[in-house]
Parts: C-alpha cells; structure tokens; sequence
C-alpha cells in the first residue's frame, strides 16, 4: 500500500526554488539572452584538443641534443607547463561559473559568492603564469608537497586508509616531496641579501598577482575574494550577512537574491575576462567574438544591481 502511494505521488518538475527561478528568469532575461553566446564562445576556448607549444623550437632542441639545464631546455619547459595549467585553470573557471549560474539562479546569492571566489582565484593564477611562464613550473612541483600534507592529515583521522596508503607509498611520496621541495626557486631578501627559501608555490599574494597581471582585478580582490572567503568558512562576519533585521531581533535570509544579482554580474564580467585571456595566450582567434561579448556586458547590467550595505555583498 506505501509502495502505491508513493507511486501515486507526484514528482517534482524542478530542483531548487520554483518561485526563485521564476523571478530570476523574469529579473534576468537580458543576461540569459546573453548567455547562449557566451556559451558558444566557451566551447570553442574548452572544448579542443591542446597542442604543444613550440613544437618546432622544440624538435630543433632535440637536434642539438642540450642538457636538461639548458635555460633554453627550461624555458620550453616554462612555456608548455604554463600552457597545460592555464587550460586547466579556465575550464575549472568555467565549471564554477556554471555552478554560480545554477545557485543565482535559486535565489542563493550568498553561497554563489563562495564559488564566484573560485573562479577569480584560477583567473588571476591563470594570468599571472601566462605573465611569468617561470612560475607554472614552481606550481607544478608543488603538487607531492601539497599530497604528502593531504594524505598524512587524511591517513591521521582515517587510520583504515594506511592499508591503502602503506608505508613504501608513503616513503616514495616523501622523497618526492623533498625533491620538489629542494627544487624550490629562491630569491635574494632586498634586507639581507641572503637567499629566501620558497615555502608556497609563489611568494606573491593573490592580491598582488592580481594587482600585477590587471589593476580592475585588483580593485576586485576585496568584493569578490574577500566577500567570498568569509562566505566559505565559519566566522562571524559571513554570519551575520545572511541575517537580516526584522521588528524584535533577526532573521536568517534564506533566500539572497539581491546578492545573487550582484554575484551573477562578476561571474558575467570574470568569464569575459578569462575567455579574453585564454585567447590571448593561445592565439585562437576570437577576439572579435569576445569584445562584441564584452560590449553587451554594459548593457546587460544597466542600471548595476546593488546590496543592503548592512548586510550581503558590498
């Protein structure tokens, strides 16, 4: 009979909020007119097969057979490192743009802001490797740093996993981390003039980076990075964004689709700007595409939206 009812019951036509999508469909039919476009352009920037550069400069390399030292050995290794990771780094960008899509569109602006964090963070990394192509490399040899940190944390709580993880794997990881780590680049203290070792992959903050690499970035840091990182984590700034007062006290704000606006715009505005650089770097020829893209920007957010100061993105 439970089976029968159950059965019976209708089941939902949409996930998430109905009456949020709705005034989003209806708030936003500019942009979503937009958007289609901005998807054609992201297929042909993601969806391709990556080829090598310099390849010829390469197979000439080959010929002269150099030591692996060789600075010119080192800089086509700079290059095609930068490139793997800047192609990477754009299509996570993009999955997080469509994962703040699906949560603007539910009227869920606050958390939109944590994943609008992401895709900020791998734009500004993203440019700054394509700026010093040097770096892609330190970012690349961090990678058994940042696995024996993980898994001796993960293998601590979880002691079941060292059957998985034994001790020759984690050996081997270690020594490979000390390899990485001994790889490290240093640089000369303008105090001391001694060498200073790297302990991160890039001394340069994400602020800096991204003052360096574009000054709108930069003035970005604060209302995208900022706002996003007290979104994602326990403490009481993002707490009390989400609540709102009311007559008697406060109220959680379940739905924040003011904030959504807001966070939609610098997605729209974020992705036009990776979509520029990925363009840029490899040369793909859409840069007629992206700059008639770029000047509907304005006209999809006239007039800005804007949050309460007192609570939600500022």
């Amino acid at each position: 009979m439970a089976d029968e009812q159950h059965e019976q019951s209708p089941r939902p036509k949409t996930v998430g909020n109905l009456l949020a999508q709705q005034r989003f469909i209806q708030r936003h039919s500019a942009f979503l007119t937009e958007y289609p476009k901005i998807a054609e352009l992201c297929e042909k920037v993601f969806n391709r097969t990556l080829v090598p550069p310099g390849a010829i400069e390469y197979q000439q390399l080959l010929v002269q057979n150099p030591k692996e030292d060789d600075p010119a050995v080192i800089a086509w290794e700079e290059r095609l490192t930068a490139s793997y990771l800047i192609f990477q780094l754009g299509i996570m960008a993009a999955d997080d743009f469509t994962t703040v899509l699906l949560l603007t569109g539910n009227g869920a602006g606050f958390a939109s802001f944590i994943h609008l964090r992401s895709i900020y963070e791998r734009l500004v990394h993203a440019m700054y490797m394509a700026l010093r192509t040097s770096e892609a490399l330190v970012f690349a040899d961090s990678s058994p740093i940042n696995k024996l940190n993980y898994l001796t944390r993960l293998v601590k709580f979880i002691p079941a996993l060292k059957q998985r993880y034994d001790d020759a794997f984690m050996e081997q990881l270690r020594k490979d981390a000390e390899v990485s780590r001994a790889a490290r680049k240093q640089s000369i203290c303008s105090k001391c003039k001694q060498p200073t070792t790297q302990h991160a992959w890039t001394r340069v903050s994400l602020d800096s980076m991204a003052c360096e690499v574009d000054r709108t970035l930069g003035e970005l840091y604060g209302v995208i990075y900022l706002e996003g990182t007290n979104q994602a984590h326990a403490n009481s700034m993002g707490m009390e964004r989400r609540l709102e007062e009311i007559e008697g006290g406060y109220r959680y704000k379940a739905l924040s689709e003011n904030e959504a606006a807001v966070a939609l715009r610098y997605a729209h505005y974020l992705m036009l700007r990776l979509l520029m650089m990925q363009d840029d770097h490899f040369g793909l020829g859409l840069n007629k595409g992206i700059q008639e893209r770029m000047a509907k920007f304005e006209q999809v957010w006239l007039p800005e939206p804007t949050t309460d100061q007192s609570g939600g993105a500022v």
